[in-house]
């Protein structure tokens, strides 16, 4: 004989059971108590969070014949004593047509064959056709007595108004990722699972609110027969790729390198990880990194502090968007290589002049430029034309530094670009380790190529220009930079 999975050995036997669902059940418990019942309840949330499981846990105490009110597990329920007979589940994924409901409609009106009330839980409502939900609407309007309906669904807004209206709607909420790590710490230790916390974090972490698919994780991985269960041995289990190579594509993303971008997924293909799981990891790298860079956060993956310095928020969210189409697609693997290939891509011509071979380079780790020996001509007769597309990817990362940049006047020669600033907090902003790398990235992108840039300021050139109204000029340079307004 099978031996039973963990997600159903485990199920909530009762409301004080059910885990991170508190709000519905002491609500439900509360109307169960004081007689206050509806003929009609929506449970709506992400999959795997306990609706299924509580629809049947409202169906059974509603049927409960035990004398303690709510039922909380009595004998009786827990046999299955005048209570089976008259809860009826349905899955309208299968079951979604017309026919299906009207069928449903015409035995409704028989009398329950033990309990109180005949309980028809539909799963996956939101999957009825539009004839079927015009059937269900006649029946939710004049109910029998003896009939509740309980519709539980993962996509409340697929459902026509005129139902929602009908019922009464509890908003079931992902589970946390510490009440996950808790409860499997628990299942471990009484199946006797050998297995560290920090695999139990993983675990929770894949699973995403999800305390069925985290429960079917962990039975996974136990049913691999090993002594021990580590972190890494679980993301291998799971079909996870390795932390620090999901990271190095995500840094040749944010460089513009789809060459070693593309590699580095076909090195994740050849040990087996799957292109749809390869753009989830990505999505919640990507994601970390948002709120991170915005403070929002704490830096978990190793290595993901010095990354963001490379993106801006915007660029972060973008990606995000753009990646979780790759989720949905029916090509996984065309539609991922296609996605960071547009990730990566800047839609600017390049002179055939510049045109030569890209060096292999690393993220920056200091705030000067390594020196490129370049062509004064080359550069000269590009490098003016060009300036202007290298400032508009600086604006896509930092608008700021984009405005500053504007604000200043450049020169090329045989040693890169000169950047003349009109201030001394102009050049060190410009120096920055951050602003350096977000302008190493556009001069690669635009030019095809590194290229020194050196900022100065004019003064250390050439004489102060004389200003009759010194004032006006700050706020005029002012206005420049911070894309302002004089308002009368």
């Amino acid at each position: 004989m099978a031996e039973q999975a963990l997600y159903r050995k485990y199920r909530s036997a009762d409301f004080s059971q059910v885990l991170g669902q508190e709000h519905v059940t002491k609500t439900l418990m509360t109307a169960i108590s004081n007689g206050h019942l509806s003929h009609a309840y929506l449970f709506t949330g992400p999959r795997g969070v306990g609706k299924t499981s509580v629809a049947r846990l409202l169906a059974r105490a509603l049927n409960c014949t035990g004398e303690n009110k709510p039922c909380n597990a009595c004998q009786s329920c827990l046999a299955g004593i005048n209570s089976s007979l008259d809860i009826i589940e349905i899955d309208a994924a299968s079951n979604n047509g017309v026919d299906d409901v009207r069928e449903l409609r015409d035995k409704i009106s028989l009398a329950p064959a033990a309990g109180a009330y005949k309980v028809y839980i539909i799963d996956e409502v939101h999957m009825l056709s539009s004839g079927a939900f015009n059937a269900l609407l006649k029946t939710l309007e004049e109910p029998p007595s003896h009939a509740v309906f309980i519709l539980a669904t993962t996509e409340a807004h697929k459902l026509p108004e005129t139902i929602i209206s009908r019922t009464q709607r509890y908003n079931f909420k992902p589970i946390t990722h510490e009440h996950i790590v808790s409860h499997l710490s628990h299942i471990a230790k009484s199946e006797s699972i050998n297995i560290d916390s920090e695999a139990l974090d993983t675990i929770a972490t894949a699973a995403r609110g999800g305390f069925r698919d985290a429960i079917s994780m962990l039975d996974q991985v136990a049913s691999s027969g090993l002594d021990k269960l580590d972190a890494e041995i679980v993301r291998s289990l799971l079909g996870y790729g390795d932390n620090a190579a999901i990271l190095g594509i995500s840094r040749h993303i944010a460089l513009g390198d789809a060459k070693r971008a593309l590699m580095g997924l076909e090195e994740l293909y050849a040990t087996g990880i799957q292109p749809g799981q390869i753009a989830v990891q990505l999505i919640e790298l990507w994601r970390e990194a948002l709120f991170v860079s915005v403070g929002a956060g704490i830096a978990k993956t190793p290595g993901i502090e010095e990354f963001i310095v490379t993106i801006s928020p915007i660029s972060a969210a973008r990606t995000v968007e753009t990646l979780i189409a790759v989720t949905k697609s029916p090509w996984p693997q065309l539609s991922l290589e296609a996605t960071i290939v547009r990730l990566t891509a800047v839609d600017i011509p390049v002179p055939a002049v510049m045109k030569t071979a890209t060096p292999k380079i690393a993220p920056a780790k200091n705030t000067t430029s390594t020196p490129t020996p370049v062509d004064n001509s080359e550069l000269q007769e590009a490098g003016l034309d060009l300036w202007p597309k290298a400032l508009i990817l600086v604006k896509q990362q930092n608008p700021s530094l984009y405005a500053l940049l504007r604000s200043c006047r450049v020169e090329f020669n045989d040693e890169g670009i000169l950047v003349w600033s009109k201030f001394n907090f102009h050049r060190d902003r410009i120096n920055e380790a951050k602003s350096r790398l977000i302008i190493d990235v556009a001069i690669k992108k635009t030019y095809g190529r590194e290229i020194r840039v050196m900022a100065q300021v004019e003064s250390d050139a050439r004489p102060a220009p004389t200003v009759a109204n010194p004032t006006a000029d700050l706020v005029s340079q002012a206005m420049e930079i911070l894309g302002g307004e004089v308002v009368d």
